[in-house]
């Protein structure tokens, strides 16, 4: 099964969960000054995850599927703009 995340295609097992996403990210993004800087202040990573144009609320990642064609997108708070 496939998602993508920013823009970028992703395969999962058939009934993964949004949490798979969420540890991925934290991996892949963990030695980014950005996201550091963050931990070392608030302790977290304060990532926002956005499902096909909705925001996932942290209750939500241990039991939300990931189905094929899903969008997915992640954000830091400090993206600028």
């Amino acid at each position: 099964m496939k998602a993508s995340i920013n823009c970028k295609e992703y395969k999962f097992k058939e009934g993964a969960k949004f949490i798979e996403v969420v540890e991925l990210i934290r991996e892949a993004k963990k030695d980014e000054p950005m996201i550091k800087a963050i931990r070392e202040k608030t302790g977290k990573e304060n990532i926002v995850f956005v499902l096909n144009g909705r925001i996932v609320q942290a209750h939500e990642y241990e039991s939300l599927e990931i189905k094929e064609g899903d969008d997915i997108s992640w954000v830091h708070p400090y993206f600028g703009g």
